[in-house]
């Protein structure tokens, strides 16, 4: 990819990490931890050394999102829990958002979280 774009003179990747890209710990588990912080430091790393060459890295950083990977978990999540979960949508939203920013632009990295966020509420010590 990258020898495509640096000869079209630039380009945008988007990254998909996670909050745990950001943040350790035990809901996700160490090893998608360490994966997404390794995604993150990727994206970081490709706009240091891509700048010159106008290609841009956008790590994006989502906390839950309403996919069927969800479904695999061992412990079920209410359909209310789902509904205040971020939606496909919203993250869809996003990453047009950064694509289509004008080539002047990076977008580094960037958080999305539903506003009831279940990893904020667990840290409180406060019921799910």
């Amino acid at each position: 990819m990258l020898p495509i774009m640096r000869a079209q003179g630039g380009g945008v990747m988007i990254h998909t990490a996670s909050m745990a890209g950001r943040n350790v710990g035990p809901m996700s588990g160490a090893g998608y931890n360490a994966a997404k912080h390794g995604v993150v430091a990727m994206s970081h790393s490709l706009n240091m050394e891509e700048c010159v060459n106008n290609i841009r890295s956008t790590a994006f950083c989502p906390g839950e999102v309403n996919t069927e990977i969800l479904k695999k978990r061992p412990n079920p999540l209410s359909q209310a829990d789902l509904d205040r979960m971020l939606q496909p949508e919203d993250c869809a939203e996003l990453i047009l958002y950064a694509a289509t920013l004008p080539a002047s632009v990076t977008m580094n990295e960037v958080w999305l979280t539903p506003t009831h966020n279940r990893a904020y509420v667990a840290a409180l010590g406060r019921k799910l």
